[in-house]
């Protein structure tokens, strides 16, 4: 395990995720150009995005005047050629809900940050091009999520700079993000109604960065009052090794997932000890991951890169925004977090309801699992069913995304009931009609095809949960009831298989279906390549079912265990 603990430390690792990217700057270090995939947006944007991102590491390193050379005077070079219409680099004209409105953000963190580094040393005419150039965004609609406070950064920015800015916008964005707030420390993203890491990694984010650049003494407690209470949820989502659950979208931020607790400590909250061995924990065992290319790039995927996971908005700059995990560095060195010995999480109960989050959370230490009920009306930006849409997602058993509903192998449904249908077609749950959440119990009405109708409940034991599938058919098909998925060892993996029960081991996992009532019959599901987010190859335990026309009624218990985090018991 790397190293990370004292400000150095964090330091050299910014280093050295920075330093593979300096031979992709363009002459007029305007845009980093990186090889990889498209993106739904053209490539002026992606060519900014992956200039812009490492900023978020970058602006909180320079704010307590640190320096990183030779990325000082090249972003005063990139942020000049950028802004300047006449200049072969210039970022491109904008309109409504364009991605460089997002890549603004960090530009406006560095300006609020660091402006003797950016914008001190720029002429005249240079702060112009730049402050018209970020003044676009109050012209242009945006979407109604965490993308407004791309805006109350951008003219927090040009106003703290003594530039022309829009007070409407900044007045209106405000109220917006206070109309998002659900209570209990929770927001929802906006229009979208998610609740997931972009309520830690953007809403809260943000406001904790916010509240560091602001005089107004009582915003400032109110928004670290709501992240304090917020913490008390968001901390059943590690594990005590330092995984995170893998759930929704931009999963490729990967250790994303632990800034909420960088800019938490920075704005002040009380249990930095606690935050720090969240930090430290999860980007170490993220390091220890293949997410890095052999020239040292970071990658599009999770545990390994996958481009089968990604959103249709990743880029191959996309992943930097990981970096905002180091607004550690907005503490200088003598703030006492560098002192303090990195916490382990504190007693937590084994199971957490967080109805702000439509969530039931198990915390068995080692593992973080939520269950969810599906939600509906979610965009097509990439594999949301398989992202949103399970009945379980973990911290140490990644869920898959479907290559195609052809097959159950391309299928993949992990922690899923899957009907496979006369015509082939796999159908699984695509949100729920209506749902409830009843003690260590969650209950979701669905239908994942005209002609049948499903009711799950879950139960939630202290190291195993079971489910209770009420199905009404019009039709014959049949069912796979399915587990976690769990890495395929090539014919080295132990499966143990009874009448009512099989268990997968392997390479220290475990996973296992069990048959309470119902006359399934225990299966393995061998999916395809590169659907799992985690492993590139692996095994479901799965109960198959004969469903007939009429009610059909199935209960399973689905078990994890992990050798190597024995030890974290």
């Amino acid at each position: 395990m790397r190293k990370l603990n004292s400000r150095n430390d964090f330091i050299d690792l910014l280093s050295g995720i920075l330093s593979p990217l300096k031979p992709f700057y363009s002459e007029g270090k305007g845009r980093v150009k990186l090889a990889g995939g498209g993106a739904v947006y053209c490539q002026d944007a992606i060519e900014m995005e992956a200039f812009a991102r490492p900023l978020w590491g970058l602006s909180a390193l320079w704010r307590n005047g640190n320096r990183l050379e030779p990325f000082e005077e090249w972003y005063r070079k990139g942020l000049v050629s950028g802004t300047d219409p006449s200049s072969p680099e210039y970022w491109g004209d904008v309109s409504d809900d364009d991605q460089r409105f997002v890549e603004m953000a960090p530009i406006a963190f560095s300006l609020i940050s660091a402006p003797d580094v950016l914008w001190t040393p720029l002429s005249t005419e240079e702060k112009e091009n730049a402050a018209s150039y970020l003044n676009k965004i109050n012209d242009y609609e945006i979407p109604k999520c965490n993308w407004y406070f791309f805006r109350i950064l951008v003219n927090t920015a040009l106003k703290r700079l003594g530039m022309p800015y829009s007070t409407r916008r900044l007045q209106e964005d405000s109220a917006f993000i206070e109309s998002c707030y659900l209570g209990n420390g929770w927001y929802d993203d906006g229009a979208s109604g998610r609740t997931d890491y972009y309520i830690a990694f953007a809403m809260h984010y943000y406001s904790l960065i916010y509240s560091l650049y602001i005089e107004d003494e009582e915003k400032k407690q109110l928004i670290l009052n709501r992240a304090e209470r917020f913490a008390e949820d968001f901390i059943y989502w590690f594990s005590s090794s330092g995984e995170s659950i893998a759930y929704g979208r931009s999963l490729t931020y990967r250790f994303a997932q632990c800034s909420f607790w960088s800019a938490y400590a920075a704005a002040g909250g009380k249990h930095k000890d606690i935050a720090k061995g969240i930090i430290v924990r999860n980007l170490s065992q993220w390091l220890d991951k293949d997410i890095f290319d052999n020239s040292g790039i970071l990658t599009i995927g999770y545990c390994y890169p996958d481009l089968s996971m990604a959103e249709n908005y990743n880029a191959p700059g996309s992943p930097y925004w990981a970096l905002k995990v180091f607004s550690v560095l907005l503490m200088d060195e003598e703030n006492d977090f560098w002192d303090i010995e990195p916490a382990s999480l504190p007693g937590l109960d084994r199971v957490h309801a967080i109805p702000e989050a439509r969530m039931l959370m198990q915390h068995r230490g080692w593992e973080a699992v939520s269950f969810v009920p599906g939600m509906l009306g979610m965009g097509s930006l990439g594999y949301f069913t398989d992202k949103y849409d399970k009945f379980a997602y973990s911290s140490s058993f990644s869920f898959s995304v479907a290559h195609t509903a052809e097959t159950i192998e391309e299928a993949s449904p992990d922690s899923m009931l899957a009907f496979c249908l006369d015509d082939g077609s796999v159908k699984v749950r695509r949100g729920s009609g209506s749902y409830r959440i009843e003690g260590n119990k969650i209950i979701s009405e669905w239908s994942p095809c005209q002609g049948i109708d499903v009711i799950t409940e879950i139960t939630v034991l202290d190291d195993c949960h079971e489910r209770k599938h009420v199905i009404r058919s019009s039709f014959s098909c049949v069912s796979y009831d399915s587990g976690f998925c769990i890495p395929d060892s090539w014919n080295r993996n132990d499966v143990h298989q009874e009448p009512d029960s099989i268990t997968i081991s392997g390479a220290g996992y475990t996973s296992s279906a069990c048959i309470v009532e119902g006359d399934g019959k225990p299966v393995v599901i061998r999916p395809c390549p590169n659907t799992n987010l985690r492993w590139r190859n692996t095994l479901i335990p799965s109960i198959l079912t004969d469903i007939r026309p009429g009610t059909t009624v199935i209960v399973n218990r689905f078990r994890t265990d992990m050798e190597a985090c024995n030890a974290c018991r």
